[in-house]
């Protein structure tokens, strides 16, 4: 399922936060956005979940303008995760899940067993049948976030977009979300969209690495391509080394602590 962006350009408050920018991620693979705070990843991400009405461009996805299209076409295209979604008070696990079936359901078509199937299926692939008639809000954070993959998952979508999945999350479910993703793309085949803020885990786990700086893709390619010291000085404004990691054999980078410039 091919998503792209064609001269995207979206504005807040009539300050332009992403500029003509031109992108295209390859479908079935783990695509991760870099870049230092306030560049404009989340927003580009958003516009490309629908959230944002672009300025002008186009989202395109395969091979339509999502916002000429369907609002409940998109939903059962494209799923997104912010960064910080909030549940309902009391909601339980399974009722969370089961939201993301909304999409399927019309006055012609209620509740049905392919739905059932479909939250049954996502509770099992996120480890979190166990925890389904738990409240949403008694789990921990690591728990939670699994829920609302979950949630994502039952959406039945081929493309997932994640805003920070890792955000506020401790190094060990960190990476236990991120392997979930990625077994999520090996095995299912999800074409996976996600803003991370760790240079090291975006590198170890993208296939595709994406560096936004000021409104634009800086560079876009397979890590080991892309990643330097040149891109984190600019894009970063720090200086560091990139080295091999001689475990994953992915960039490492190691950062000079007191070497960022006067005006960071």
């Amino acid at each position: 399922m091919s998503l792209s962006t064609d001269k995207l350009s979206v504005s807040y408050q009539q300050q332009t936060v992403i500029n003509a920018l031109d992108l295209s991620l390859p479908a079935g693979r783990v695509s991760v956005l870099i870049g230092s705070n306030g560049c404009g990843k989340s927003t580009l991400l958003k516009a490309m979940a629908r959230l944002l009405t672009p300025q002008s461009g186009r989202v395109i996805l395969d091979g339509l303008d999502i916002h000429a299209s369907a609002t409940q076409q998109v939903a059962q295209k494209l799923a997104i995760l912010p960064q910080t979604p909030i549940a309902p008070e009391g909601i339980t696990v399974r009722q969370l899940v089961s939201l993301g079936r909304f999409p399927w359901q019309n006055w012609l078509r209620q509740w049905s067993e392919e739905d059932d199937q479909q939250v049954n299926e996502a509770l099992r692939l996120t480890g979190t049948a166990a925890l389904q008639h738990r409240p949403v809000d008694a789990l921990s954070g690591g728990q939670r976030q699994r829920v609302w993959i979950a949630m994502t998952l039952a959406q039945g979508t081929g493309t997932l977009l994640l805003d920070e999945p890792t955000t506020y999350l401790d190094l060990a479910h960190q990476i236990e979300i991120l392997e979930l993703l990625r077994m999520l793309n090996r095995q299912q085949g999800k074409t996976i969209v996600m803003v991370l803020h760790d240079l090291n885990l975006a590198c170890r786990y993208a296939d595709h690495l994406v560096a936004v700086h000021d409104g634009r893709v800086y560079a876009q390619g397979a890590p080991q391509q892309i990643m330097s010291e040149t891109l984190v000085q600019d894009v970063f404004n720090l200086r560091c080394r990139i080295i091999d990691d001689p475990f994953f054999h992915t960039p490492l980078c190691i950062p000079f602590p007191g070497e960022l410039h006067a005006e960071s």
